[in-house]
């Protein structure tokens, strides 16, 4: 796209008390963006930018966490722009109503890329101002494996259904801060280099990485509160995401092996029922996440002080399928039934109302306040109960984290695991195996407002799946969103 192979460079900014604003103007020249480069402190604030970035509405601020990709999964019946009520089928427009949102995603998801590639360039260029012992390896396993997150991203949205084509074209990897075009690579190549990336930013960061996952008055400030950047466990919770989605035998036993990694680390832990009632949103779950200045009044315009009508709100008689409402925690984060569409009462999700005494500001025990999660601990249990080829393991993994949620124990259904699973899935025969259904009610359950669920139902090829927006059939051809016409114009496609 011309935007991306056109000049995009850093800004200057200055980090106060709380996070400032990074702000997109004109590019700068090549004296100016030396001049950013010429210091430690040059580079902390443009690694810290990333994050700021990332955490914009046209990202996992809202249109690729709660909004746009849950729209896509069919978590909800009711949305601002009046769309899903009317005709739900439309949120896979890509050419039409959300082509705009396609391209916006595609074209700042290749911005942050591209800075990215010049900080990288410039942090061995410039290797010699980084005095601070540990502060290079972790800054430059950081980028790697932000680069590689984001790469991710976008070849689960713009590259084809893997297990069906893993040779189909996917997207450009970029790695250079420059003009020249990068060719669209087959959907394998970018997941190769995905994980090429995350393992030399896994050997940056480990041993360099402080490891700290909490406020401490003792640590320098850059290292604390590390689940708030691209730490060396997120780094090995993306491994297991990424082996798990290459699907071979060889990658899920390497997934399952990251994923028990995390697991058993040390640094996070599950939540239990009363915990989740206190905070939904986990902090002591979140493996990475973004925190996002003020979140609360981005999340307000569209959960909370707004109209049902107006809201992001899903029927009740949905909601209430999906859980059990009278054990599981994560039916709590729902609203009372208020509001209609098309005669049925609406609940609305409270999983980002950052309100109540858990949630007071300070520096204690980290709260999760103003955060969006990108990865949680409960994945990993998912991962591991999908890549064992032990039922009786898998079962487990699964049971562990329904036991925290609601108190039921040994809840999984291993009867003819892995073979097609004869059972309606909340009114729906999937056509996918027991193990791949059970996988699907936890997805369904614990991401609700995080957007990894539409990954999930694109990475098996669900044809049908509950409050399919597109109905009783879901075409593939809506799990892969196209490329914009800009990419193939300014492309490189010999």
């Amino acid at each position: 796209m011309r935007k991306i192979f056109t000049a995009i460079l850093f800004l200057p900014f200055l980090l106060l008390a709380s996070c400032a604003e990074w702000l997109d103007v004109q590019p700068k020249t090549s004296v100016e963006e030396e001049d950013l480069f010429s210091s430690e402190y040059g580079f902390k604030d443009a690694l810290t930018g990333f994050y700021i970035k990332m955490g914009k509405t046209d990202l996992y601020g809202q249109t690729m966490t709660y909004y746009y990709l849950d729209m896509l999964a069919g978590r909800y019946n009711n949305d601002p722009e009046g769309i899903l009520d009317t005709s739900p089928s439309t949120v896979y427009a890509y050419d039409g109503t959300y082509e705009g949102t396609v391209i916006n995603i595609y074209s700042s998801l290749y911005n942050v890329i591209a800075n990215i590639n010049n900080f990288l360039k410039f942090v061995d260029q410039n290797r010699s101002v980084i005095h601070t012992e540990n502060y290079y390896e972790t800054m430059k396993g950081e980028a790697l494996g932000l680069r590689a997150f984001l790469h991710f991203d976008l070849l689960r949205l713009y590259g084809p259904v893997y297990k069906d084509n893993p040779q189909g074209d996917a997207v450009p990897y970029r790695t250079s801060f420059d003009n020249v075009a990068t060719p669209i690579l087959p959907a394998s190549e970018v997941l190769d280099l995905v994980i090429a990336d995350l393992l030399e930013a896994e050997e940056l960061l480990e041993g360099h990485d402080s490891e700290i996952f909490n406020y401490d008055d003792s640590a320098d400030p850059f290292t604390e509160m590390r689940q708030m950047r691209m730490n060396v466990w997120a780094v090995r919770a993306m491994l297991a995401r990424a082996y798990c989605y290459k699907g071979d035998s060889e990658s899920k036993a390497l997934a399952l092996q990251y994923a028990k990694s995390v697991i058993d680390c040390g640094h996070f832990t599950l939540a239990g029922t009363d915990d989740y009632a206190a905070t939904p949103i986990t902090p002591t779950e979140q493996i990475f996440a973004l925190y996002i200045d003020d979140y609360y009044q981005i999340i307000d315009q569209v959960f909370t002080n707004v109209s049902y009508s107006n809201s992001l709100a899903a029927y009740q008689t949905n909601v209430t399928q999906w859980y059990e409402v009278a054990s599981d925690a994560r039916y709590r984060n729902f609203s009372a039934p208020q509001g209609t569409a098309v005669g049925q009462p609406l609940l609305k999700c409270n999983k980002y109302i950052f309100t109540g005494s858990a949630y007071t500001e300070g520096r204690g025990n980290y709260n999760g306040l103003d955060s969006q999660p990108l990865i949680r601990l409960p994945e990993m249990y998912y991962i591991a109960a999908e890549c064992t080829p032990d039922v009786d393991e898998a079962a487990s993994y699964l049971d562990e984290v329904i036991a925290l949620r609601s108190g039921r124990y040994n809840a999984t259904f291993t009867t003819g695991f892995d073979e097609t699973d004869s059972r309606q899935i909340f009114g729906v025969m999937t056509g996918q195996t027991v193990r791949t259904n059970e996988l699907m009610k936890e997805y369904l359950k614990e991401f609700y407002g995080e957007g990894q669920l539409f990954f999930f139902y694109k990475r098996f090829g669900f044809t049908a799946f509950p409050n399919c927006p597109a109905g009783d059939t879901m075409p593939l051809a809506n799990y892969q969103m196209p490329l914009p016409d800009d990419e193939y114009t300014y492309g490189n496609h010999n």
